[in-house]
């Protein structure tokens, strides 16, 4: 299941019995559950208010006609008081829902539906690992739901997923250790993409030039235009 809101749509019992059941129901048919917290985090965060958005660090990577959508057409933003609060219950109940299905051994994976509003991609992953931790899992399991457990369900644990002789070299490397702080897998140091080493000045490079590029390209891309492009 892609997001634990699959499960929220089938029941208005918002209970932790309730996600026990979904739990004891997904580990009976081998059904593992992608959480994807930060959907529904988003979702609440700007239904109340579009700060959140416009605050976030990483808007100036987002191409110009995404972030315009998300700033002046945000089909999330003005809900009813009543909605917002039916979106917080959510939330909540997504985050008992990985207690449950962590205490019945059901395998999680790691993701964030990158591209709804507020979700940027790669940036967003490192904030699911810390909803993750903050929902119930360990920083070993919350790193594991992104890395060798994703490995496994494809059935390509033998090139991917863990750093061992033979496997792709694709890795990051931290300045700090996530298993002491899962925040830390935000201090990147450098990476291997395909065996080749990026240091850390390289990628701040590659980033802002796709910051500068968003900047110089933002009143050609409008999305009350977008049709015209």
């Amino acid at each position: 299941m892609a997001h634990a809101e699959e499960l929220s749509k089938q029941t208005k019992n918002y209970s932790y019995e309730k996600a026990q059941e979904f739990a004891r129901l997904a580990k009976e048919n081998n059904t593992w559950l992608i959480p994807n917290l930060s959907n529904m985090d988003w979702i609440s965060k700007q239904a109340e208010s579009l700060e959140s958005i416009q605050n976030l660090p990483s808007l100036k990577y987002v191409h110009p006609l995404m972030k315009s959508k998300w700033l002046n057409s945000n089909r999330y933003y003005g809900a009813s008081p009543k909605l917002i609060e039916f979106y917080n219950k959510q939330k909540d109940f997504h985050a008992q829902i990985v207690k449950a299905f962590k205490e019945e051994g059901v395998p999680m994976l790691a993701g964030t539906d990158a591209g709804i509003s507020g979700i940027v991609w790669g940036f967003s992953l490192h904030d699911e690992l810390e909803l993750l931790v903050d929902a119930g899992l360990t920083n070993e399991e919350a790193l594991a739901s992104a890395t060798s457990l994703p490995a496994e369900w494809l059935e390509i644990g033998d090139k991917i997923g863990t750093i061992e002789t033979g496997k792709f070299a694709d890795l990051i490397l931290l300045d700090k250790n996530p298993l002491t702080d899962i925040n830390n897998t935000r201090t990147i140091s450098g990476m291997f993409v395909d065996g080749k080493w990026l240091d850390k000045t390289k990628i701040d490079t590659i980033l802002e030039k796709v910051a500068n590029w968003n900047d110089a390209n933002k009143e050609k891309f409008q999305w009350k235009n977008r049709k015209e492009l």
